[in-house]
């Protein structure tokens, strides 16, 4: 699946989530009680939301992702998964998102550069 269609995937689901939201808001459902309806309609609109947000930031992301390393995209993940589950350990996390860092920026600047190699033909 390629980006554009990604994209549009993405869209339509924050879409139906956002719909689903106003529909459960609302009463919608008459069967469930008030105090359900409203804990539906609001995880529906703060993950709709959250899906559109990434839609209107697709492109951006993809262009991040495609430049970065896969360990420090890794790193990001598992950083905030520990911030979500402890959100105490911030100031740690932070400290383990700016070593990582700082390591891949020395890798990239120690990396040692091409040697040798076929010239360029020049027409």
């Amino acid at each position: 699946m390629n980006n554009a269609i990604r994209r549009h995937v993405l869209g339509g689901l924050a879409l139906a989530l956002l719909a689903a939201a106003a529909a459960a808001l609302a009463g919608f459902p008459a069967e469930l009680d008030a105090n359900t309806r409203t804990l539906y309609g609001s995880m529906c609109l703060r993950t709709g939301l959250i899906l559109a947000l990434g839609w209107l930031a697709f492109q951006q992301v993809a262009a991040v992702l495609a430049r970065s390393s896969p360990r420090l995209m890794v790193v990001f993940a598992l950083v905030l998964l520990t911030v979500i589950v402890r959100p105490k350990a911030l100031p740690f996390a932070l400290l383990v998102i700016a070593l990582v860092a700082g390591l891949e920026v020395l890798g990239w600047l120690l990396k040692p550069l091409r040697q040798g190699g076929k010239p360029r033909k020049s027409n």
